[in-house]
């Protein structure tokens, strides 16, 4: 199957099936050998329409509250907090499936050999099945050109293959239609978006037929199936044209548009490569059987290559051409009541989906996140004057395909957030300084910021003339012990909020300084330095680790999956090298949540090996990568939290990523870590602050060749392997230096 991976067995179910998409639409293969079913997802089918539910709180609230936390009683202080911010409706609905398409086949025989696997290299899954007297196979791909997911069979069986064609949506189904060679179900999800899923039989050398809900398929030796769903989420001009779609896709075929796919997908897919010693004898071995033998140091390493390749497919898959970013699930759902609603979590889960794209030469999947926080902004501000009395703009923990930004259900240590629009303007300016394209920064990132801005200036206590706080608020997720013995969330100078307002605000300077967006902007800028000559900064307590609230309270649980307070290392660049006492006080933070049990959830364990990439420390980070394989990954290579959660392997390949290459200012380093089994390898088209692109390759642990391309005239310090070397590259040129050898 090229380059992938594959397993021998079929899946039990959706959460281990194969997964394809073309950003718009997914699916997943689940590979049945007598029935075949493919769930068939579209990014925009949630169910229930846009909601208005923030309550005017306002500040005189808002005041009481803080006056009840500055007093040591939070009790008092939560239980209003309860009452008088929380949304209703108190939550945003579910990200639904489109249908399930089931394929009921008549006996092939005995099963001898089994395999089902995803070819990296052509964007596609398969299944291929040899039975006594005969073989099928199965290939299914999502077209961005064609916007339909394709699939073709063949079997070499005598009679031919003979099934039924069916699309399931129990329990929603509505509208359902067969005839000639389509299958319909069309309705509204709620009172949301507007759907119609179809398939078509394409060409065969079969007899096709009609039989009550059902196409049937006899005596083919070949068959190209097509499916495409649509909504009317962006227009109704989109939820017409599914018909159309297929009977193009059909007419076309297979074999066309998998040309076209492979061409498309491969562009973006071979624009940046991590190739490793030795991967190819390790490939022979099913992706089930390395998981188990990933302790092994050639195996660890083969499995960070495979996950790594896996997470760009499926972020690709995800992510490029469609109008909506990968939610909790990716693309891929097959349950009307997902975990957490397979939603936007942005407390960290929807920002950590995008840490690894434009290093990973994939700048252009941020599209759809740009799309996201553009539909939410005036939502935000409703929702900042609303529940806060303040200008400006603001989002909470979570917010959904209608970019809704209110206060998000009844669990007080996640809802009373105001930082989720923040942390993702930040992501949106660090996106920016990848290509730099000035025209992107003034229209979309800088007024988003200024935004924020706006609201923080309003929203910030003034805790005395000279140390503004944020509160109430809480560290997400988390619960702390206050001296009386009351347990609480909620608090007043929390340290996640100061490092995301203070990052906000240094990246708003800047980048009025750097883009020269003129007057209007100056107020905005005077609000931004007096943040920054106000916040308090990131403090150390007696333990020697980060405090994650303003005192140092016991938290309650110290292993806890969040460790918000580190923020500052990673994805921030507030804690580093730079800043020796943190940067050690960071380390201890780490340590202690470990010890206690931190790390148990895959997005989570991701996030650890990102901390440790970032401290460079190779042991730690080899020890945290081995635990994220045996114990955060299923059988198709799907992080689990458990249960699936898709941002642990864009986490987790973002760590690779922090760990071979990174820059900072002008300084930029080249295999801060090695990991375990990477010993000898090779990286092209890795992207750098600053348009700059890196090749090189390793033996044994010790650089032998670097390649440097730059999109503009620029001096950097290169480090690595102890080495600093200042190189100036001139504007679109490539500069070639040799190893480390050379320079010993």
């Amino acid at each position: 199957m090229g380059k992938g991976f594959y397993l021998t067995h079929e899946a039990k179910s959706w959460e281990q099936g194969l997964p394809v998409g073309n950003g718009q639409q997914g699916a997943v293969l689940l590979g049945g050998v007598q029935q075949e079913r493919i769930v068939l997802n579209e990014e925009s089918l949630w169910y229930g329409g846009k909601r208005e539910r923030a309550v005017e709180a306002g500040k005189e609230k808002l005041e009481k509250v803080r006056e009840l936390l500055e007093k040591g009683e939070a009790s008092k202080a939560q239980t209003l907090c309860s009452r008088w911010f929380v949304g209703n409706p108190r939550y945003t609905n579910p990200y639904h499936p489109a249908a399930e398409a089931v394929l009921n086949f008549e006996p092939f025989g005995k099963v001898k050999e089994y395999f089902r696997g995803i070819d990296l290299e052509k964007g596609e899954a398969g299944v291929k099945i040899c039975f006594d007297n005969c073989k099928t196979v199965r290939e299914i791909f999502s077209s961005v050109k064609y916007q339909v997911t394709a699939l073709r069979m063949e079997t070499d069986k005598e009679q031919g293959m003979s099934f039924s064609l069916g699309l399931n949506r129990r329990p929603f189904e509505e509208n359902a239609e067969v005839e000639d060679r389509e299958i319909s179900l069309n309705g509204h999800s709620g009172d949301g978006v507007c759907y119609d899923v179809r398939c078509r039989v394409g060409k065969t050398d079969g007899r096709v037929c009609v039989e009550g809900g059902y196409l049937l398929v006899e005596r083919a030796s070949y068959v190209e199936i097509f499916f495409c769903v649509r909504t009317d989420y962006e227009s109704k001009e989109c939820l017409d044209k599914c018909s159309r779609l297929l009977k193009a896709a059909a007419k076309v075929g297979f074999e066309e548009i998998k040309k076209a796919h492979i061409e498309e997908y491969g562009r973006l897919y071979n624009n940046m490569r991590l190739e490793i010693e030795g991967a190819e004898e390790l490939a022979q071995i099913p992706a089930d059987e390395l998981l188990k033998r990933c302790e092994e140091p050639k195996v660890q390493g083969y499995l960070i290559w495979l996950m790594f390749s896996y997470a760009r497919y499926l972020l690709i898959s995800s992510s490029y051409g469609c109008a909506l970013p990968a939610n909790l699930q990716g693309i891929w759902n097959g349950s009307f009541t997902p975990p957490w609603e397979s939603g936007y979590t942005i407390n960290i889960n929807l920002q950590m989906n995008y840490w690894m794209a434009d290093r990973a030469g994939l700048g252009v999947c941020y599209e759809s996140f740009f799309n996201l926080i553009e539909k939410m902004l005036p939502n935000g501000r409703k929702t900042a004057k609303k529940v806060y009395a303040c200008r400006g703009f603001v989002a909470h923990h979570n917010t959904n395909l209608w970019g809704d930004t209110d206060i998000t259900g009844l669990w007080l240590p996640a809802f009373l957030w105001p930082m989720g629009g923040a942390w993702m303007a930040n992501q949106l300016y660090h996106h920016s300084e990848f290509e730099e394209n000035p025209k992107e920064i003034r229209e979309r990132v800088l007024p988003v910021m200024k935004e924020c801005i706006l609201f923080f200036y309003d929203y910030l206590y003034r805790k005395s003339d000279k140390m503004w706080i944020s509160g109430p608020t809480v560290s997400p997720e988390n619960t702390y012990r206050l001296l009386d013995g009351q347990e609480a969330s909620v608090a007043m100078g929390v340290a996640m909020d100061h490092q995301i307002i203070r990052e906000l605000a240094e990246n708003y300077l800047e980048g009025c300084r750097r883009y020269n967006t003129g007057s209007p902007e100056y107020e905005t800028e005077k609000m931004a330095q007096e943040i920054l000559e106000h916040l308090p900064p990131t403090k150390i307590g007696k333990s020697g680790r980060i405090l994650e609230w303003q005192e140092e309270y016991e938290e309650v649980e110290k292993g806890h999956r969040h460790i918000s307070h580190l923020y500052g290392l990673h994805p921030g660049r507030e804690i580093s090298e730079d800043t020796p006492a943190l940067f050690e006080a960071a380390k201890r933070t780490l340590e202690y949540r470990l010890e206690h049990g931190g790390g148990h959830t895959g997005w989570s364990k991701a996030w650890i090996m990102c901390f440790y990439a970032r401290l460079k420390d190779k042991k730690k980070f080899d020890e945290q990568m081995r635990q994220f394989l045996a114990n955060s990954v299923d059988e198709n290579l799907w992080d689990i939290h458990p249960p699936f959660q898709i941002d642990g392997n864009f986490g987790m390949a973002k760590a690779v990523l922090e760990a071979l290459a990174s820059r900072r200012g002008d300084v930029v380093e080249l295999l801060r870590i090695i990991p375990e089994g990477m010993e000898t390898g090779m990286v092209t088209g890795l992207c750098l602050e600053g348009r700059l692109k890196v090749d090189f390759a390793w033996k044994c642990g010790k650089l032998t060749k670097i390649s440097l391309s730059s999109g503009k005239t620029q001096t950097i310090e290169l480090r690595y392997c102890g080495i600093r070397r200042s190189v100036t590259l001139l504007e679109n040129s490539r500069l070639e230096l040799e190893g480390v050898e050379n320079y010993e």
